[in-house]
Order: C-alpha cells, then structure tokens, then sequence
C-alpha cells in the first residue's frame, strides 16, 4: 500500500506543478494534510510528554517540511520517473545517519550496499540520455538532499518516539510544518489562481490527494511499520516505489532514460545488500541469545 501510494506521489506533484508553483504545491500538500488528520490527534497534546516535542519537530520540518519543496522543486526540472528512482536511496542514508547519529551497527555487506546506492544515485543524478553529464543535476541533488532527511526522520521517530501513536505523531509533526506553511501559502498568489487559472482547481485535487494519501495517511502507516519492525526494513519500501513511478510516468507520455536503468538496479542492489547485512546481523544477536 505504501509502495503504491507514494509511487504515485510523484505524478500528483507533476499534474500540481501545470497550476501552481512549486512552493505553493508544497504548501497546499502540507496544509492539507494537516488540516485533514489534526482535527482527530488534538485532543492528545496532554499525553504527549514535552521532552518529545522537538523530537516532533524533527519529524515534521525534516522529514515532511522542507523535502516537499525539495521535491516539488526538483520536478519543475526532472520527470516524476526519475525523481521516484531517486527516493530508492532512503534506505541508504536511513543506515548512514543511524550508524553516526544513533550507533546502528554496520557490516561488510551494509557497507558495500552503501557505496553500490550512490554509484547508482551518481548515474541518476548526472546522466542524460546520451550518458553525458545531465544540465539539471542541481534539481535531481535536491531529491538526494531530501532522502537524507527521511533518514534523519525515520531514526528519529525509532529511537525517541516509539511510545507515542503513529496516528498522533502525524499529527503533531505536521503541525510543526504547515502552520509556517499555511501562513505562507496565503501571502502568495494562492487565491488568485484558484479563482482565474483555467484548471486550477483540477490541479488543487491533485495535491490535495497527494496531501490526503501520500502524507497524512501514508505518514500514519509508516510510522507504525518504523515502531513495530525497524527503520531499515520500514524503509525498503522504497525497492516498489520506482516500478510504481515508472509505470505512471510512462504511462504519462515520459521518456525512459537507457543509463538510469542500470544507476536504478545498482541502487536496489545496494539496498538489498542493506538489507540482507541487517537480516545477518538480527540472525546473528538471535543466535548469540539463544546460546546465553
């Protein structure tokens, strides 16, 4: 489900980009969603103990906030294809920041998967079709940028939020975005739009479904899988995120790139390797245990 809702992200943001800006997508996507599942979580403020609030923060300004304007950034330049290759690589920066920042262990294999993911991020970010080097790298580094966040974010929500209910973290980390947001979507030329460009209310469902599924609900099912499992095994979801991407955009008349799809294989490979380093690890504690 989450495969398939956050595939689709990508396409929604592209139809969104035809009427607004970029910031305003990211704004409308924020707002949105907050609006939508906030409403249900308010009543819980006094449940949630005020240590954790900027753990919240983190949450909602790194791991929503900002990398939805670095998306809706990025694809005023790249198609939704590539910038769902690119979101493959939050499983690698999900073990690089835990292994600096939360003393996660790293392995042979982990590691190999570490530099396999960003051999493969360099040939989507800087090769075009001919496998010269692509003029909008800049936009695509700014999806890196992003997955990195969701790194942060992921670890976050794993080792200082585990007791509070994904459903209430949604809410509260959303807050902490689209309130600056929401002030900002309507200093804009928002309502403009809405009322005089042709369309614009078509493209308005198109974030606000993005906003609906691919944040606020998405967001509730991932930080649940993130408590109940790992951050790592959470964050291979990104393995089906791609093919989702891929066949949306090719299906919206995109051209497929012959150099990315070689970058993309290296970048799942990279990530099962990730992941089979974390199975040989939890196999490994198992088997330790069971002899104590």
């Amino acid at each position: 489900m989450l495969a398939i809702i956050w595939g689709s992200s990508f396409i929604l943001m592209k139809r969104g980009l035809v009427y607004f800006r970029a910031d305003q997508v990211a704004a409308i996507r924020m707002t949105v969603a907050f609006v939508a599942i906030f409403p249900f979580v308010a009543r819980h403020y006094a449940s949630i103990p005020k240590d954790r609030f900027k753990y919240l923060a983190v949450v909602g300004l790194i791991g929503s906030g900002i990398p939805a304007i670095l998306f809706s950034t990025a694809q005023t330049h790249i198609n939704s294809t590539l910038a769902g290759m690119l979101n493959s690589l939050t499983p690698v920066f999900t073990l690089l920041i835990g292994f600096f920042f939360f003393r996660t262990r790293f392995t042979i294999w982990q590691s190999a998967g570490v530099a396999l993911g960003f051999i493969g991020a360099a040939g989507l970010v800087l090769l075009n079709t001919e496998g010269a080097i692509s003029a909008d790298y800049k936009y695509a580094l700014l999806i890196v940028i992003a997955t990195a966040m969701y790194g942060i974010s992921v670890n976050t929500i794993k080792a200082h939020l585990g007791a509070i209910n994904s459903f209430v973290i949604t809410g509260f980390a959303l807050l902490f975005a689209a309130v600056p947001y929401g002030i900002y979507l309507f200093c804009t030329d928002f309502l403009h739009r809405i009322q005089e460009v042709p369309g614009a209310w078509t493209g308005f469902g198109y974030i606000a479904t993005l906003a609906l599924f691919g944040t606020a609900l998405s967001s509730v099912f991932y930080f649940h899988l993130v408590k109940i499992a790992n951050p790592l095994f959470a964050s291979v979801v990104t393995y089906f995120i791609p093919i989702v991407a891929m066949m949306w955009g090719l299906g919206d008349g995109e051209g497929l790139n012959f150099w990315h799809i070689p970058a993309m294989l290296s970048i799942l490979s990279g990530v099962a390797m990730i992941s089979y380093g974390s199975y040989r690890t939890r196999k490994n504690s198992e088997k330790e245990a069971a002899k104590g």
